[in-house]
């Protein structure tokens, strides 16, 4: 097969990012999904009234709440926000050190970069930076945090976070990385 390229008419790809290369495996918590049965039963008591308030046709006043503003959620309500922060509490246990928000700082403090990265503590670390209107990706491998802009910075836990040298055109600069407050 042979492809011929017109001038302007198509234009060659470049290769494809070596994260895409990998086959996709499930995560090894699963978010929460409620049950197919979710929402079915009726608890006890909660078959007699409205889940939920009529529309208002007309203005109401403060008192007219009789000091509740809203119902009690229901069984499934409270399940379910139960299920959602379950599922979470399990992520975050099996997250990596530098999964999260962090800020790239200089010794005089301004914010460099913000990153965000994804470290499920089993395989590569990837994520995105930001810096004023720049952005773009991320990656973690043997230690070394390397932005595709061309910035590195070479990793060093610390109590606090973490810290580094950072090599950006040919100059070198101390940062830390602190999660934001």
């Amino acid at each position: 097969m042979m492809i011929v390229l017109l001038a302007g008419l198509l234009t060659p790809q470049a290769a494809p990012h070596p994260s895409t290369l990998e086959p996709y495996s499930a995560p090894a918590i699963r978010p929460f999904e409620p049950g197919p049965d979710s929402g079915h039963d009726v608890a006890q008591g909660d078959a007699a009234g409205a889940p939920h308030r009529p529309p208002l046709t007309a203005p109401v006043t403060v008192g007219a709440y009789d000091g509740s503003y809203e119902l009690a959620p229901t069984d499934v309500e409270i399940a379910y926000d139960q299920g959602v922060a379950s599922a979470e509490i399990r992520t975050d246990q099996i997250a990596g050190p530098l999964d999260g928000w962090w800020w790239v700082r200089d010794p005089a403090g301004p914010t460099l970069y913000e990153l965000v990265l994804a470290d499920s503590g089993l395989g590569p670390i990837e994520g995105g930076w930001r810096s004023g209107r720049d952005a773009g990706g991320a990656g973690v491998n043997d230690g070394v945090l390397t932005l595709d802009d061309g910035a590195s910075i070479v990793l060093e836990r610390t109590p606090a976070g973490w810290r580094g040298q950072m090599t950006r055109g040919g100059r070198v600069v101390p940062v830390t990385l602190t999660r934001p407050d």
